[in-house]
């Protein structure tokens, strides 16, 4: 598809470098300091509110289901080797919401959780349901890093301290101290608000990293809920672009001027679990058919579907998210392939399709 007569990387690079400070939107800053989503309107108290009646029994939790029979399905890593030359970006999903994205020689991890279970410790909270795709022992050099929120399932401390300072970590507002507190240096964290965007240079072409908005929360502890902000990414070569939803939920506005600025994307990196019950979870977490709609909205060539099939962290049965996928693709018109879910360590070539 050819969407530029320009390089894909100047006309970003000059849309959004040029507005970084002017299109940034104050509506996400609250004025008691904390961040806030410019729409959402209801006050039923999200992820939070669920979480306490999950503790605590009401007969909301009777919509819970168990796990279904089966497994995860499970693939074998295709990688690309260190100075390995190819005409296509390589997309490994490692599990949940980890995805290894490798082209023109640069390797870009998201939201890395490579531990047993999401929790301040390590012994208790939930747990892998899979098991990763990659090990970080055979993890590929990474340049980059992109963390959208600081929930535990997005935001790990054992594998921050385990990649250590060679990426270059790109965060919302509000993470550079953490991520300094675990052992990362100032110089190699890049802290963003809404469309600010940085260039990193490769010796095969610069890759723009831009912050979009997304509908969320964050909060590691009960006394720093939205004390950071949280985001979405933009990553563009010159001839690839993707955009990393990370963890959001769904409105009509933010996605489809994410989709006007870049002028649509050719991955999308979708998230279509921990979406039930709907009253609790629909502001902040998307579903399937949401899922569908972000793509829609964000104009992408094709997505891969995350944020499933690793920790079983709400009430739809854990197997359940792509088989409600495939139906909503199928309702919406779309291609069957439109939006894929991987195996667990499956790999899939994509063609730069802007050229």
């Amino acid at each position: 598809m050819f969407r530029f007569s320009i390089p894909r990387i100047l006309l970003i690079s000059t849309l959004a470098l040029a507005t970084s400070a002017a299109a940034r939107s104050p509506d996400h800053h609250a004025a008691n300091g904390r961040f806030t989503n410019p729409h959402v309107t209801s006050s039923h108290g999200g992820v939070f509110k669920f979480l306490q009646r999950r503790l605590f029994g009401s007969d909301t939790w009777a919509s819970y289901h168990p796990d279904r029979d089966g497994a995860v399905p499970q693939g074998t890593p295709r990688l690309v080797a260190d100075g390995e030359r190819t005409d296509n970006a390589r997309v490994t999903w490692v599990g949940h919401s980890t995805v290894l994205i490798q082209h023109n020689g640069v390797n870009v991890l998201t939201d890395p959780m490579f531990s047993d279970v999401a929790s301040p410790v390590g012994f208790v909270g939930p747990s892998r349901k899979s098991a990763p795709g990659l090990t970080l022992e055979t993890l590929p050099r990474v340049d980059i890093v992109v963390i959208s929120h600081d929930h535990y399932d997005h935001l790990d401390a054992p594998t921050i301290r385990r990649l250590g300072n060679g990426p270059q970590y790109f965060v919302p507002l509000g993470l550079r101290d953490w991520l300094m507190r675990v052992g990362i240096d100032a110089g190699r964290i890049s802290e963003m608000d809404w469309w600010d965007s940085e260039r990193v240079a490769s010796r095969r072409g610069d890759v723009i990293v831009t912050a979009t908005p997304s509908q969320h929360v964050s909060g590691r502890t009960l006394t720093d809920r939205n004390r950071r902000l949280w985001a979405a990414w933009a990553i563009a070569w010159d001839d690839f672009s993707v955009w990393f939803g990370g963890d959001t939920g769904y409105n009509d506005v933010q996605f489809k001027t994410i989709g006007d600025r870049f002028d649509g994307f050719d991955l999308g990196i979708i998230p279509i679990g921990s979406y039930a019950p709907r009253a609790y979870m629909s502001d902040y977490h998307l579903d399937p058919e949401d899922a569908v709609r972000v793509h829609q909205d964000i104009r992408a060539e094709r997505s891969m579907a995350v944020h499933w099939g690793t920790f079983h962290l709400t009430a739809e049965p854990f197997l359940e998210p792509p088989e409600v996928l495939q139906a909503a693709v199928n309702a919406a018109g779309l291609p069957a392939d439109a939006i894929s879910a991987y195996a667990v360590g499956e790999s899939r070539a994509y063609l730069p399709l802007s050229l």
